[in-house]
């Protein structure tokens, strides 16, 4: 089985994660997404974090129709932060007959060589990275040649980011058509992102 692996903050997750996980199901021949958030970030301020249970279900709710895509607790229920070449380790431990498929944005893959490990990641997942331009695609297909195990896909962008989502909460501006209805009422029902929210 052709497994593919998205991890992410998804503080929260939006529409345009959404986009990016419909474009990689209809592009590629991957059998199954899981759908990973982190614990720790490792390399994010965590100051407004949602807990990890809360951003886990707002992205069940977000992939809920996405045909082969679902949520994994992995990295949430490690002590720690999360890194990657770690939860590969743990992945083909868990499915040894299947191949790896690490999904991600294309600044990811252009600083790839400064991920921890990163020479393990690449022994232990094929990357796949998202260009959202003609001009980002041929840099990224470069970039994969350099790696050697890593594909292209060009997406049609969808300029989205969770920081942009949770200043809309705080600022009490609606966020539909930033991330799906459903994660939009979960936010409002549990109070998420809000100035005056007590932990």
């Amino acid at each position: 089985m052709k497994l593919g692996i998205y991890g992410g903050t998804f503080n929260p997750v939006h529409l345009g994660h959404v986009h990016l996980l419909r474009e990689v199901r209809r592009l590629t021949d991957l059998d199954k997404i899981l759908v990973m958030p982190d614990r720790v970030p490792p390399h994010k301020a965590a100051s407004d974090l949602a807990s990890g249970e809360e951003r886990a279900e707002m992205l069940k709710l977000a992939v809920q129709d996405i045909d082969g895509a679902e949520v994994s607790m992995l990295e949430l229920e490690k002590e720690g932060k999360s890194y990657t070449y770690l939860t590969l380790r743990e992945l083909k431990r868990l499915y040894p007959d299947d191949t790896l498929h690490l999904i991600m944005g294309a600044d990811m893959l252009l600083t790839f060589r400064e991920w921890r490990n990163w020479e393990e990641i690449l022994g232990n997942a094929r990357l796949i990275a998202a260009a959202r331009d003609d001009g980002e695609y041929e840099k990224l297909k470069k970039a994969a040649a350099e790696l050697g195990n890593a594909d292209v896909l060009k997406i049609e962008p969808l300029p989205m980011s969770s920081t942009d989502v949770r200043q809309a909460v705080k600022a009490g501006q609606p966020i539909n058509g930033m991330v799906p209805a459903a994660v939009a009422r979960y936010i409002a029902e549990h109070g998420l992102y809000r100035q005056d929210r007590k932990d």
